[in-house]
């Protein structure tokens, strides 16, 4: 997967906390005050919206997008398929960001925030997105995620000791 931005620029806090690069601070740390069924439908329907919309105004046939992150980190891969041709990361960035704003509302007290995500849709379907979420894979990212990634990651979207996957643990 190709790094969106330098290591420590925060991703996964909604837009408004992206003021500065390599900014982690206390608001997003807190991002997870309270879990919401609603705030997941209102992200997931933003990014149907909005992928939609902007499949339609530029003819793509299908998007798809693989999202890895932990902690600040983030890392996306994106392909557009537009007129017979697979082009990578032609997502624009403010749509690629919606998916970080889902992982965001989707984290569960206790059970963490996802750390790998499939996103795709595709005009023959509908517009209908499609998704795939994983709460343990451990993510590859370039470079390596550190323990102190993994710390940030478990104070913002903690879990408990059943839905720690093991490369969390901090004794391995």
């Amino acid at each position: 997967l190709a790094e969106l931005v330098p290591d420590d620029l925060l991703l996964a806090a909604p837009p408004a906390l992206l003021r500065e690069r390599g900014a982690l601070d206390d608001e997003w740390r807190a991002v997870m005050v309270e879990w919401s069924f609603e705030a997941q439908m209102q992200a997931a329907q933003a990014i149907a919206d909005q992928w939609g919309g902007w499949m339609r105004s530029t003819g793509a046939d299908e998007v798809v997008a693989e999202y890895e992150a932990v902690g600040p980190r983030a890392a996306v891969s994106s392909q557009v398929l537009h007129q017979g041709q697979w082009m990578n990361n032609a997502l624009p960035m403010e749509l690629v960001s919606l998916g970080l704003n889902l992982r965001t509302a989707m984290g569960r007290p206790g059970g963490g925030a996802w750390t790998w995500a499939r996103l795709s849709m595709s005009s023959s379907q509908g517009y209908k997105l499609v998704s795939d979420f994983n709460y343990d894979r451990e993510p590859d990212l370039d470079p390596p995620y550190t323990a102190q990634d993994v710390a940030q990651e478990l104070q913002a979207f903690p879990r408990t000791p059943d839905a720690t996957p093991d490369w969390m643990r901090i004794n391995g």
